[in-house]
């Protein structure tokens, strides 16, 4: 997967993770909303449905005093007698007929429990009511304002009834009674909710009129409107009891709220269901989902374009930023490299060509570091992975002003390079750029002696210390063997310079033949050499001149003819710096002269 299609998912999952969390808190802000209107409007409904029973109250109560003060109705209603009172009440019962259709009942009640009249029914008097009323009873036991709901012979209505008192003495009571869809009908004007009751089944009594209803749980639903008739019907198919609910019914929701009705005692015997359309919460669900969606990948889509567009050109800089330091780079004719202390960044293409790969993911797939190439050198300017406990790069940083150089070998040639390091820091990260300058032929020139081509005495100084710290450190011995030609002055004086420079040559090269590939041999000047011998001992070292000093005492020198060298051989001591190691060997070297030169002496 590419960086520009990491960049982007990534962008676009936080988009959508921030679209998710708006979407989720508007749906949950947006719910709390909803709940708290749909707790506003069931404490509207029943407010309205209270305010409407304390109105219907105060008013008919006001209405049976004023009736009461009547001329000659009091009388009447004293002496029981109901031929009197009814013509009395009759005009007045038309106006209040005319004033409320729904009012159906007005009865004036005996303290004896007798019914004395019913405007509604006038020829159905001086029956004992109370017996079958408990209402009429308790107002009978109490003479107190009594109300609520109950059925009676012309079924369930809202009945007040109020006693009538002469001079503390109670003569009985006067009853109104209201259609229950009088209230229903009042609370629909004034809030828009349809509505129904609903009576406990086991609060219909014999008297109830009610010949159709709709049963729902322990309620049943009476004179239920023919439009809400299938709504309720599909409510009834959700609720195996009557609850405030919200139910969805041919693509429209509805909210259903249930206000519990009181008898007279304040006992619950049913309830007034409120319906009203309103918003389909759950709808509203789905269009802000469908809405974060689309905008979520309009967003997305934008982003995309955006992103694209800008990484495009930004990728198009960096990719000729990365040519331009590739041409800088590669111009460079020396190995450079960049890296970060462990592994291979970039490389120049002198780089890679030396070492023999095409490019630096194939040079990375076999090699982390170009340091696994780094070899032990002669001196303690060479440079390994670690040095000194440290990475070798950080240990070039740190130790500026040291000669670095580096031992390599590809395909058995070996070259010599003096590394330099600059450091690049961006935030916590830091690069190296080293570059990596051949100074093989530079090394040979100035460390190798030009007559003899063995090593000068220069290079001889500078390995002659590190060999003797290796060997103590490493706790192995040391040979080292001194020797000159003898009587070589002679040779020059006899054959001239040519002729003795030709036999030094000669020497040298007898000489290097029979030594190791780790053996260093160093003309120490004229006609004198030194020769290391790492991890020899003594006797090894002895056996060694005395196989060079008979080596050169037979060979057949050119016009010279025979020629004989001395020898001086020591073995390094564990308490021995280097200066009291070549005053020994100088000193053997001149006993071997004095006892008669061709000699090895230790």
């Amino acid at each position: 997967m590419s960086l520009k299609t990491k960049i982007l998912l990534l962008l676009s999952s936080v988009i959508l993770g921030v679209a998710t969390i708006v979407a989720t808190y508007s749906i949950l802000h947006d719910k709390d909303q909803y709940e708290a209107r749909m707790s506003d409007i069931y404490q509207s409904v029943r407010l309205n449905y209270e305010e409407t029973l304390h109105d219907i109250v105060r008013f008919y109560v006001s209405r049976a005093d004023a009736n009461m003060k009547t001329e000659g109705v009091l009388n009447a209603f004293r002496s029981k007698n109901h031929d009197a009172l009814y013509p009395l009440i009759a005009p007045r019962w038309e106006v209040m007929r005319q004033e409320n259709p729904m009012l159906t009942i007005m009865q004036f009640h005996n303290a004896d429990g007798t019914s004395l009249l019913r405007m509604h029914q006038p020829e159905v008097y001086g029956d004992p009511i109370a017996s079958q009323r408990s209402m009429v009873a308790h107002i009978h036991r109490e003479h107190k304002t009594v109300y609520g709901f109950e059925e009676g012979r012309q079924g369930l209505a809202f009945r007040i009834l109020t006693p009538v008192i002469e001079d503390g003495v109670y003569l009985g009571a006067v009853e109104f009674g209201i259609e229950a869809s009088y209230i229903t009908d009042k609370i629909n004007r004034y809030t828009g909710y349809q509505s129904f009751f609903m009576i406990q089944e086991n609060n219909v009594g014999v008297l109830s009129g009610i010949s159709n209803f709709l049963q729902i749980g322990d309620m049943l639903a009476i004179n239920v409107s023919s439009k809400l008739l299938p709504l309720i019907e599909s409510y009834k198919n959700q609720h195996q009891i009557l609850e405030n609910s919200v139910i969805n019914y041919a693509n429209q929701t509805y909210a259903m709220k249930a206000i519990i009705v009181n008898n007279y005692l304040n006992q619950p015997i049913g309830a007034v269901i409120f319906v009203q359309a309103v918003a389909d919460f759950s709808n509203h669900v789905f269009q802000m989902i469908i809405a974060t969606a689309l905008i979520t990948l309009v967003l997305i889509f934008i982003l995309w374009m955006i992103v694209s567009r800008v990484y495009d050109t930004v990728a198009e800089k960096m990719s000729f930023q990365e040519a331009y330091n590739q041409t800088i780079l590669d111009a460079i004719p020396s190995p450079v490299i960049v890296t970060d202390g462990h592994q291979l960044i970039a490389a120049n293409k002198t780089f890679l060509a030396y070492f023999h790969y095409t490019n630096v993911a194939a040079f990375k797939r076999e090699h982390q570091c170009v340091c696994e190439y780094f070899e032990e050198g002669d001196t303690e300017e060479y440079l390994l992975p670690m040095v000194n406990d440290q990475r070798w790069s950080e240990y070039i940083s740190d130790h500026p002003y040291v000669h670095h150089k580096a031992k390599i070998t590809i395909e058995g040639k070996t070259t010599i390079f003096e590394v330099k390091l600059s450091v690049l820091r961006f935030h916590q990260e830091k690069r190296y750029v080293v570059i990596f300058t051949d100074i093989s032929s530079i090394q040979a020139r100035s460390m190798t002696d030009p007559l003899t081509g063995v090593a000068n005495r220069l290079h001889f100084t500078m390995v002659f210390q590190h060999t003797i710290n290796m060997a103590l450190r490493d706790q192995k011995s040391l040979g080292v063997i001194f020797f000159d030609i003898d009587h070589f002055k002679e040779v020059n004086d006899l054959y001239g310079h040519l002729i003795g420079d030709e036999a030094l040559k000669h020497i040298a090269a007898l000489v290097k033949q029979r030594l190791r590939k780790s053996d260093i041999i160093a003309r120490w000047g004229g006609e004198e050499f030194i020769i290391l011998l790492p991890d020899s001992s003594l006797e090894e070292t002895l056996s060694v001149a005395e196989i060079l000093r008979k080596t050169i005492e037979l060979e057949n020198f050119e016009r010279v003819g025979r020629i004989t060298c001395s020898f001086g051989v020591a073995a390094l001591k564990n308490d021995e710096s280097s200066e009291e190691l070549l005053n020994r060997l100088d000193k053997l070297l001149y006993k071997a002269k004095e006892s008669g030169r061709n000699r090895v002496v230790y």
